[in-house]
């Protein structure tokens, strides 16, 4: 739901240099202004969907999952995707159901013998989607994992279980749930922003 705010007041003079600093964009960035002041206490690291290093140095900073975060279309696939292709030192095991991966092997179960990074390719439609992610997610929690294993969840707010594996599969196995929206404030968060 859209709300129209007809009695917000600014100095003109202030106003006139937020719509030259962001001219075509000044509502969609007064609407983050706003959610981001609402959402204080929060800490969420915002990363420019370019800037594949940083993005590297802040899933890895520790073992705890990460959620990643942003807007549809914003690059979040998109960094990574690039992550994956330059970072030959981790396994990354993708749960992609929009066949963005497909320069990936596919795998139909995750072993810990694994030499390369693969995908497992879910079915597009989410109630089958959503029926199948289950048995994976009982999988991953089943058994430690080796070091240099990673588990990206693609269109991760589909699985109610994701939760869980932000919460307990630091134990076993780094994750990085990809995602529009925080699904929770139990682990850090990256937003993928676009370079302005």
């Amino acid at each position: 739901m859209s709300l129209q705010i007809r009695n917000f007041r600014v100095s003109s003079e202030l106003w006139k240099e937020f719509l030259t600093k962001y001219h075509r964009k000044a509502s969609e960035r007064l609407r983050e202004l706003i959610e981001a002041d609402l959402k204080m206490g929060e800490e969420i690291t915002k990363v420019n969907r370019n800037d594949i290093e940083t993005l590297k140095k802040f899933i890895f900073s520790t073992d705890n999952p990460i959620q990643l975060i942003g807007k549809v279309g914003i690059g979040k696939t998109t960094a990574i995707k690039k992550l994956i292709q330059n970072d030959p030192s981790h396994v990354f095991i993708v749960f992609d159901c929009h066949d963005e991966y497909d320069f990936l092997p596919e795998v139909q179960t995750i072993t810990t013998d694994l030499k390369q990074s693969c995908r497992i390719r879910m079915p597009k439609q989410v109630s089958a989607s959503k029926g199948l992610f289950p048995v994976y997610h009982n999988q991953i929690l089943s058994q430690k994992y080796p070091e240099n294993y990673v588990v990206v969840v693609e269109e991760a707010h589909r699985y109610p279980q994701v939760k869980e594996l932000l919460k307990e599969a630091r134990k076993f196995v780094k994750v990085i749930a990809i995602c529009q929206e925080s699904i929770g404030n139990f682990c850090p968060k990256i937003e993928i922003i676009p370079f302005y």
